[in-house]
């Protein structure tokens, strides 16, 4: 029975004046009548929602699925396996890659090249029909790469956009192993073009209407340069370039760094340029992310452990990289050390990989693997509910990230990747050589060891010093 259609609307707003600001969220989602009382009669604030951070996806170079970084919780939890999903090729257990994600929800590739637009935390999932731009087994475009990012607002509606953005590839020139003149040979009217051209043509997907589209979005003010300027930068799979959805609009970093400000509103977009280069050093990539006071940009270097972070400062009708923190990060002790924090990796990889090789009859050294994959897990998980009783105790959304006894006065080993930005608070989640999460403070320089972030089976396949790729989803 729909009770929206049974009791009076003046009875219903009452109701859910008592509803927590969480579960009015989610009734906003459930149907048009709830939507229009909530919104109508503004009984959901938004300042009021929880800022808290449920973990993070991490995709690791040789593995099969993203593994899922989190606090354990006496209440329901979120799966990093996905195993409600349809198996990828029938049978599989291995879901896929997480790709994208934005509010809340996810957007995940599986082997077979099928997405999925998931909700971690209720396991609502929607399957996107198959599009040619996200079809990667297929040469679909010997001059552009293509990546989808995913855009959702629950306080201002319950349905969620996918949009493919185009990146030029890097051509290969003669001199490189490969070149075949009839593939990569130049078009030089294609080189000297604006890029992102004037009206850039962009494939989006909408759950409203059930299909995909083609919308043009026209350039307000100058291009990042042209083709050719976009040519020369390097194709590396895992070099990830990340979109943050702020304010109505779709932040997308793109390369030579610029990021492109694509405003839903008005089919307009805006290209913001880093002139942020001269400050870099030796600082490696960028990673653009969302925190506290909006668009945030990030980058760390591999020697000194340095750690840079700028905020978009979008006041007066301009875009400008404002310098937010620039100095070293504090050692950390042992930080390879498989020892547990507050957060856990859900560890997915290996229990996939236990539960398929149980299920079928493997030779010796399969055998042989699955055990030495065992005693690891049992050395790590030694003693692990007495900590999950005794100090599983730290809660994001209460701002008391501690100084921790591991941080060392002297230079330290390790590097630091950058996992991602908690989305409320100016705080960086770092990883440190692959091995721990940390979470950085940087308004404070405070800093809190998080666990041992390195997968099992990882670790027993001798994965290189740069296992784990980036992205992280951060999910909240």
């Amino acid at each position: 029975m729909d009770l929206t259609q049974v009791l009076p609307e003046e009875l219903l707003a009452d109701v859910l004046r008592r509803v927590a600001p969480r579960g009015l969220a989610v009734c906003r989602c459930a149907c048009k009548a709830l939507l229009g009382i909530i919104d109508a009669r503004r009984l959901l604030r938004t300042d009021l929602l929880p800022h808290s951070v449920g973990g993070i996806f991490i995709n690791v170079h040789s593995e099969h699925v993203s593994e899922f970084f989190a606090r354990p919780s006496t209440g329901p939890t979120i799966s990093g396996s996905f195993d409600y999903l349809p198996p990828t090729d029938g049978r599989s257990p291995y879901r896929g890659i997480i790709q994208d994600h934005c509010n809340g929800l996810v957007l995940l590739e599986d082997y077979s090249e099928n997405y999925y637009v998931v909700n971690p935390a209720t396991r609502q999932w929607d399957s996107l029909p198959p599009h040619q731009s996200m079809s990667k087994s297929k040469v679909r475009d010997a001059d552009f790469r293509y990546q989808e990012y995913l855009v959702f607002d629950p306080t201002v509606s319950p349905h969620y956009q996918v949009f493919v953005i185009p990146n030029p590839r890097r051509k290969t020139k003669p001199e490189d192993f490969g070149y075949d003149k009839r593939i990569h040979e130049l078009d030089p009217i294609m080189e000297k073009s604006e890029w992102p051209p004037s009206v850039c043509a962009l494939h989006v997907f909408s759950s409203r209407s059930g299909r995909w589209e083609e919308r043009s979005f026209i350039r307000d003010g100058k291009a990042a340069g042209t083709i050719a300027d976009m040519w020369g930068h390097s194709d590396c799979y895992y070099d990830k370039h990340y979109a943050v959805y702020c304010r109505g609009a779709l932040y997308v970093h793109c390369k030579t760094d610029f990021v492109m400000r694509i405003s839903l509103s008005n089919d307009k977009y805006q290209v913001i340029k880093p002139r942020i280069h001269g400050e870099l050093g030796e600082c490696r990539k960028l990673h653009l992310g969302r925190s506290e006071n909006g668009v945030y940009l990030a980058t760390t270097s591999f020697e000194t452990s340095h750690l840079m972070v700028w905020v978009l400062d979008e006041s007066c009708g301009q875009m400008n990289w404002v310098l937010k923190y620039n100095s070293c990060l504090p050692p950390i002790l042992d930080y390879d050390r498989p020892v547990l924090g507050p957060w856990v990796l859900q560890d997915v990889n290996y229990n996939e990989y236990l539960k398929e090789r149980e299920e079928r009859t493997g030779g010796f050294e399969d055998t042989e693997y699955m055990e030495y994959l065992k005693e690891n897990k049992l050395e790590l998980n030694s003693g692990k509910e007495k900590l999950v009783e005794e100090k599983f105790e730290w809660d994001s959304e209460n701002d008391n990230i501690l100084h921790k006894e591991d941080v060392v006065d002297a230079h330290g080993n390790g590097y630091f990747d950058i996992l991602g930005f908690h989305p409320y608070k100016e705080v960086v989640f770092l990883g440190v050589s692959m091995y721990r999460g940390i979470a950085y403070n940087f308004k404070d320089s405070k800093v809190q060891d998080l666990g041992y972030l390195y997968p099992t089976s990882g670790e027993s396949k001798g994965q290189a010093s740069h296992g784990l790729s980036l992205p992280s989803k951060i999910v909240n």
